[in-house]
């Protein structure tokens, strides 16, 4: 039936916009007024909360894979003064969980689903730069105090296909922006260690969904994080570590419209939906590691890490026993070079 069939979608439109002891610290999703102009007097509030309850499970998991863990792949310290570079190339994916269930869209009130719950990756690309702002001051057998500028680009591309259609509303390029203290300046015997702020944003983004005369929008969904880190990082020969922890703060927002068209009691009823001022705000720690193989000037890197879970977002829909801000498995593969 359509009614089952627009659940499912719903779910797949938001997501294309799209250790231990580690806990998010809160998490609150808000909505403004659901907003309905149909024939016949039929309700399109189903239609509200159960896109207000996606957005609240499906969007941490773009807000992690945006912040990501390290700022710039396999560094710790910072560069070492003016005139030197670093370059990463790097996609961000988060092992996320999504709506699986096709279930009915009501026209007489919200009623409770079970929306389940699919194993499914969210993927970001991004391009990340370090810039040696001051090479710090002399402390022993290493300089402290050095400072880098950081820059970075995040990318959506144009998607459409089946119906689908994810593009950006005026860029596919989002610009990030940061700088990173360093603790200790890495040398042959001392680790590197840096103190970075990095705030990161996706293009603001707009979807849509059409099947038949039913059809579903998502506009000016955006994407922002503020990410503090603590980095350690050491070179030995070819092989590099480093290791970090830190805390995200995630807000995204969005406005939802939805033209519905049903047969109820063989009479034909068009309902005009409307949700504006979608938000959620989140409030995350993570933990990562990076371990990188040196290529001449370049070095390939994989990162792991965890964004981790803690207090419940409400939700009126339940999606097969998930939460909707739980703890995220991510990971990063990327490309860095010196210069």
């Amino acid at each position: 039936m359509r009614g089952a069939r627009r659940a499912a979608v719903a779910a797949l439109v938001l997501v294309s916009a799209t250790p231990a002891g580690v806990r998010e610290l809160g998490a609150q999703t808000t909505a403004g007024t659901c907003a309905t102009a149909n024939i016949g007097g039929f309700s399109g509030e189903d239609a509200c909360v159960k896109a207000r309850d996606i957005f609240a499970f499906v969007m941490p998991l773009v807000g992690v894979a945006l912040s990501g863990g390290n700022p710039v792949l396999g560094e710790g310290g910072t560069l070492g003064g003016w005139g030197k570079r670093a370059l990463s190339l790097r996609v961000t994916a988060v092992d996320g969980r999504v709506p699986a269930n096709a279930v009915p869209i009501r026209l007489t009130g919200a009623a409770r689903s079970n929306l389940g719950a699919s194993r499914v990756p969210v993927p970001v690309p991004s391009v990340d730069a370090a810039i040696g702002l001051f090479a710090g001051l002399p402390a022993g057998l290493t300089n402290s105090g050095g400072v880098d500028v950081l820059l970075g680009a995040t990318y959506l591309p144009d998607v459409t296909e089946n119906g689908f259609s994810v593009a950006p509303q005026t860029s596919s390029v989002a610009l990030s922006y940061g700088i990173r203290v360093g603790a200790l300046q890495e040398s042959w015997l001392v680790p590197g260690v840096s103190v970075s702020y990095m705030r990161r944003r996706l293009p603001t983004t707009a979807l849509g969904y059409t099947a038949g005369n039913d059809s579903i929008s998502v506009r000016n969904l955006a994407a922002t994080s503020n990410s503090l880190r603590v980095v350690a990082s050491k070179r030995v020969a070819i092989f590099g570590f480093a290791a970090g922890v830190g805390r995200d703060q995630i807000e995204n927002t969005a406005g939802m419209e939805a033209v519905v068209n049903e047969t109820v009691l063989n009479q034909q009823t068009r309902a005009l939906v409307s949700l504006f001022g979608l938000r959620n705000a989140v409030t995350r720690n993570s933990a990562f590691a990076n371990v990188s193989l040196g290529l001449g000037l370049a070095r390939l890197v994989a990162e792991f890490g965890w964004s981790g879970a803690g207090n419940a977002d409400p939700t009126t829909n339940t999606f097969g026993g998930r939460a909707a801000n739980e703890g995220y498995r991510f990971g990063s593969l990327g490309l860095t070079v010196r210069f």
